[in-house]
């Protein structure tokens, strides 16, 4: 599987030397992330300053991994050339197999590759992304690809994970895999591999079919792992199997089985991002008490009303007493209330008190970043919030647009997630408190 990830030798085949092609920005990609990038195609001499090959088997050097992208007919063939390269690896990213009706092209493929001992991803995919290295095999451009960090995406769907990978650019990504129609590679293999992977703590999933998944489940990691599965309805599962050719499974069935073994659903694109984030970001609680501070109140009522309708959350009997260092017009209660006039100081004693007080699993701030006292203290904030006991999870909570955004930034920077709508945040807390009660 290292073979797919960390690549000495990469052969593109249908490299192109026409801007705008998928085989142009392909090995564009692949020339600026791998040690050794060779085009293939025997209509060109040249390409983005490299020589180009006719065919795999005429490349002078090693290649350790062929990405292809030419009209599916042709792969079979292509496939029967890397076996005398002796190419161990091979990701299709050309579409036009089981998804559209071409099960016996796709199957003709797989056993040329079984038979030359190949491993393929795909077809119908976009590849892999390694955070460490910045290896990819996209044919997209102007991506805000991320660093490493510890969240893996495994998705069927490319612009889904194309999507997620760029929400996450605030987390890091340590392994990305678009496994398409999964015709040899799957992704119980993927989690697997992953599960060897020192670079992954947390796993964030975009599924469509499964084949088989009492053995999807029984390979899940000791790891957290988050799954969004599409095809929960009629409607999807037709678009499922005309997308990757995917069964959609009962979706009842599906959460079934992803409580038993430790798996978290999430309902939305948002929701996965928000639980990949705080997972890997924050320690897990030890219940699901939530305690909140603020210096406006109206979101918290709206929290509160939210965590009343949750199985896994309540609100903690916030001591009054540890209290003490609060200003006297604050407000000693759940929600601890600082009003307009807090300032940072007064945020800091408040926080410092929650993680003291022994009914407090869980610290949710609030904050109207714009208040004079908060934002013109924010710099103090900051630095008192680097300093945090990091045995209780926070979760931030913030409404409003540009100016929220930039202090989501600054908060991310020191492992804090801030959530921009009340419920939002109090839906993935109580998935978290689920999954640490299950854990235990």
């Amino acid at each position: 599987m290292d073979a797919f990830f960390s690549p000495d030798g990469v052969a593109v085949v249908g490299a192109s030397a026409n801007p705008g092609k998928i085989g142009y920005e392909i090995f564009k990609n692949v020339l600026a992330s791998a040690p050794n990038a060779y085009p293939v195609n025997p209509s060109s001499e040249v390409i983005l300053g490299e020589r180009c090959y006719p065919s795999v088997r005429d490349i002078s050097g090693e290649v350790d991994l062929a990405v292809v992208a030419v009209p599916p007919k042709l792969v079979p063939d292509i496939v029967d050339d890397c076996g005398e390269k002796n190419v161990p690896a091979m990701i299709v990213i050309s579409g036009g197999f089981k998804e559209v009706g071409n099960e016996g092209l796709e199957q003709d493929m797989l056993s040329r590759a079984r038979r030359h001992g190949i491993r393929i991803i795909g077809p119908n995919c976009i590849g892999v992304y390694n955070g460490a290295t910045g290896f990819n095999t996209f044919f997209q451009r102007d991506m805000e690809l991320p660093g490493q960090g510890p969240v893996a995406v495994l998705t069927q769907s490319g612009t889904v994970g194309i999507g997620l990978l760029e929400t996450c650019s605030d987390i890091g990504i340590s392994k990305f895999v678009s496994y398409g129609n999964a015709a040899d590679v799957d992704e119980r293999e993927l989690l697997s591999y992953l599960a060897g992977d020192p670079t992954t703590e947390v796993i964030a999933m975009y599924v469509e079919g499964v084949t088989d998944g009492r053995a999807l489940f029984e390979k899940l990691p000791d790891i957290p792992v988050v799954m969004l599965k599409a095809g929960r309805t009629a409607s999807g599962k037709t678009a499922a199997a005309s997308h990757t050719g995917a069964m959609a499974s009962r979706y009842a069935l599906f959460k079934g089985a992803a409580r038993q073994h430790g798996a978290i659903v999430a309902e939305s694109f948002e929701e996965l991002h928000d639980l990949a984030s705080l997972l890997a970001l924050q320690p897990l609680p030890r219940g699901g008490s939530v305690a909140m501070i603020t210096n406006g109140a109206g979101p918290c009522v709206l929290a509160a009303d939210a965590i009343h309708e949750t199985r896994h959350l309540r609100l903690a009997d916030v001591d009054a007493a540890g209290l003490k260092e609060l200003p006297s017009f604050a407000i000693r209660g759940n929600p601890v209330d600082l009003t307009g006039s807090a300032t940072a100081g007064h945020y800091l004693a408040g926080i410092r008190a929650l993680f003291e007080d022994d009914d407090v699993d869980i610290i949710m701030p609030f904050f109207v970043f714009k208040d004079a006292p908060l934002l013109d203290t924010l710099d103090e904030l900051y630095r008192g919030l680097a300093l945090l006991d990091a045995s209780k999870p926070v979760m931030t909570v913030a409404l409003g647009s540009r100016f929220v955004a930039e202090q989501q930034r600054r908060l991310l920077e020191m492992g804090i997630p801030l959530i921009s709508e009340p419920a939002r945040a109090v839906a993935a807390l109580d998935k978290v408190a689920w999954y640490a009660g299950w854990r235990r």
